[in-house]
């Protein structure tokens, strides 16, 4: 029976941990979470020009990128952000890169830069790093770690209020978290990341954010707690 073991069931975001303590299977046990890690070491800010120019991309536009392994998922939101840049169209020199299979596809309809499919770490930080934006409008996320992979570069994220999102995103310190599903709301916090916030404190508390809580040092002194506790409870009831 679970109720006679000493098990802590650890979730990899605050969302999920809530929704593991509704389930009836786990009333009562002892549920936490603690963050998947990513290697800060590769996941780091670099020369944004530079990026760029190895990549090909322009080096004159405000770039917003969108990644997904398959960007015609519909769950990872590609309809709102191609409304949100309807709106945007006064912006000057806006452009989306678009990371991931079937990339091509939007082509026609948005200012894009399809970069496929791209399995080589270093250029993915390089498209990180070439960009201005990450948004990221899924429907439904748990912890998702292209969030922290392009704020450990220093980019700022505008994602929708859904899952884990809001765990990673503080709302206008390091992003913008906008209201599920509303593409005007998503419009809304690019703009005001592109023409509006201090970029830079964006950009810098965003790298804060990661060092602070998702780097490989932080997880494991989070999972070294949990063992503690553990510990302690187990000497307790012997």
């Amino acid at each position: 029976m679970l109720e006679d073991g000493n098990i802590y069931y650890v979730a990899c975001s605050r969302w999920l941990e809530s929704e593991a303590k509704k389930s009836a299977l786990l009333k009562g046990q002892k549920v936490t979470s603690v963050p998947n890690p990513i290697d800060t070491h590769i996941y780091k800010k670099g020369d944004k020009q530079e990026a760029r120019s190895r990549l090909g991309l322009p080096l004159d536009k405000k770039l917003i990128l969108f990644a997904s392994q398959r960007v015609t998922n519909e769950n990872k939101g590609m309809s709102y952000l191609i409304e949100a840049c309807q709106q945007l169209q006064d912006i000057p020199n806006l452009g989306v890169v678009i990371l991931g299979g079937h990339a091509e596809e939007f082509t026609s309809q948005l200012s894009a830069f399809p970069l496929g499919y791209i399995n080589d770490e270093q250029r993915i930080v390089d498209v990180y790093n070439a960009a201005d934006v990450f948004v990221l409008p899924s429907l439904s996320e748990n912890l998702p770690n292209t969030i922290m992979e392009a704020m450990a570069c220093g980019v700022p994220c505008v994602g929708f209020k859904v899952g884990g999102i809001p765990e990673e995103i503080d709302h206008k310190k390091n992003g913008y978290v906008a209201v599920y599903r509303d593409a005007n709301d998503l419009a809304k916090g690019i703009r005001w990341i592109l023409t509006e916030a201090d970029y830079d404190a964006l950009s810098e508390n965003a790298v804060h954010k990661v060092i602070r809580n998702y780097s490989q040092q932080s997880v494991a002194m989070r999972y070294l707690d949990v063992y503690h506790q553990a510990m302690a409870f187990n000497n307790y009831r012997l």
